[in-house]
């Protein structure tokens, strides 16, 4: 039976949302949110919706895996989402999936795929990004 997975990217003003499945592993973004006092009442709709039962949220190091002052406030996001979700959440390296998530719009951009306006939606592809790397690994940890 395939489990459904959110991955999140936190951000500062807005926190991108990712859902994917394990029985396929793959992940697809869905939708930014805004970081106000509504994120966890429509973080708690989205884990309805998609009946989530695991949560992968990126954690921002620096490139020489140093912590810096983002790294503390995802870790402190992290136990209020695991405290308001009562579902396992998991922190995943996430160095690079912002730069990732901006080269693939570029990519779309050029190829016509994508409007500016979308770039708004670049917050549910780290998600995305963050989420396909956790879903990759576990595809490993399954194979004989």
């Amino acid at each position: 039976m395939p489990e459904y997975v959110l991955g999140i990217d936190f951000g500062q003003k807005r926190i991108g949302l990712a859902v994917g499945q394990t029985l396929s592993y793959a992940a697809n973004p869905t939708k930014v949110l805004p970081n106000n006092k509504d994120f966890f009442k429509l973080l708690s709709e989205e884990i309805k919706e998609w009946n989530i039962s695991q949560i992968i949220i990126g954690l921002p190091l620096g490139m020489d895996g140093e912590e810096q002052e983002i790294t503390r406030q995802v870790k402190n996001f992290s136990q209020k989402v695991q405290r308001h979700s009562q579902l396992p959440v998991h922190l995943v390296d996430e160095r690079l999936s912002s730069y990732e998530a901006e080269r693939r719009f570029a990519e779309s951009r050029s190829a016509q795929m994508s409007k500016a306006k979308d770039k708004k939606n670049i917050d549910a592809f780290a998600a995305q990004i963050i989420l396909q790397s956790w879903l990759d690994q576990q595809q490993l940890k399954s194979m004989p």
